[in-house]
Protein backbone atom coordinates (compact mmCIF):
# COMPACT_ATOMS: atom_id res chain seq x y z
CA UNK A 1 0.00 0.00 0.00
CA UNK A 2 1.52 3.27 -1.09
CA UNK A 3 1.59 6.60 0.66
CA UNK A 4 -1.18 7.98 -1.56
CA UNK A 5 -3.46 5.08 -0.62
CA UNK A 6 -2.84 5.62 3.08
CA UNK A 7 -3.50 9.34 2.68
CA UNK A 8 -6.81 8.65 0.91
CA UNK A 9 -7.85 6.24 3.67
CA UNK A 10 -6.97 8.79 6.35
CA UNK A 11 -8.92 11.52 4.53
CA UNK A 12 -11.93 9.22 4.23
CA UNK A 13 -11.86 8.34 7.91
CA UNK A 14 -11.52 12.00 8.85
CA UNK A 15 -14.52 12.90 6.68
CA UNK A 16 -16.65 10.11 8.18
CA UNK A 17 -15.74 11.23 11.69
CA UNK A 18 -16.49 14.84 10.88
CA UNK A 19 -19.88 13.96 9.39
CA UNK A 20 -20.79 11.88 12.43
CA UNK A 21 -19.80 14.54 14.92
CA UNK A 22 -21.46 17.36 12.98
CA UNK A 23 -24.69 15.34 12.88
CA UNK A 24 -24.75 14.10 16.47
CA UNK A 25 -23.71 17.22 18.41
CA UNK A 26 -26.52 19.59 17.31
CA UNK A 27 -29.17 16.92 17.87
CA UNK A 28 -27.91 16.04 21.34
CA UNK A 29 -27.56 19.73 22.20
CA UNK A 30 -31.18 20.30 21.16
CA UNK A 31 -32.36 17.38 23.28
CA UNK A 32 -30.29 18.45 26.28
CA UNK A 33 -31.22 22.13 26.27
CA UNK A 34 -34.85 21.40 25.38
CA UNK A 35 -35.14 19.04 28.32
CA UNK A 36 -33.36 21.54 30.58
CA UNK A 37 -35.75 24.34 29.59
CA UNK A 38 -38.79 22.12 30.05
CA UNK A 39 -37.64 21.19 33.55
CA UNK A 40 -36.85 24.80 34.52
CA UNK A 41 -40.08 26.24 33.14
CA UNK A 42 -42.29 23.33 34.16
CA UNK A 43 -43.66 22.79 30.68
CA UNK A 44 -44.39 19.54 28.94
CA UNK A 45 -42.01 18.44 26.19
CA UNK A 46 -42.59 21.53 24.01
CA UNK A 47 -39.03 22.88 24.18
CA UNK A 48 -37.63 19.38 23.84
CA UNK A 49 -39.54 18.89 20.60
CA UNK A 50 -38.76 22.34 19.20
CA UNK A 51 -35.04 22.27 19.98
CA UNK A 52 -34.69 18.68 18.77
CA UNK A 53 -36.20 19.71 15.43
CA UNK A 54 -33.85 22.71 15.32
CA UNK A 55 -30.93 20.37 16.07
CA UNK A 56 -31.92 18.04 13.23
CA UNK A 57 -32.19 20.97 10.80
CA UNK A 58 -28.77 22.29 11.87
CA UNK A 59 -27.31 18.79 11.54
CA UNK A 60 -28.53 18.49 7.95
CA UNK A 61 -27.27 22.00 7.16
CA UNK A 62 -23.85 20.92 8.44
CA UNK A 63 -24.02 17.78 6.32
CA UNK A 64 -24.88 19.86 3.25
CA UNK A 65 -21.97 22.23 3.92
CA UNK A 66 -19.56 19.33 4.34
CA UNK A 67 -20.73 17.64 1.15
CA UNK A 68 -20.47 20.80 -0.95
CA UNK A 69 -17.04 21.56 0.50
CA UNK A 70 -15.89 18.07 -0.45
CA UNK A 71 -17.09 18.56 -4.02
CA UNK A 72 -15.17 21.83 -4.38
CA UNK A 73 -11.88 20.07 -3.60
CA UNK A 74 -12.21 17.60 -6.47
Amino acid sequence: MGLKDKTKIAEGLAMISQVGISMILPIFAGVYFGNLLDEKLGTNAIFLIILTIVGVVVAFMNLFKLSTRGNKRK
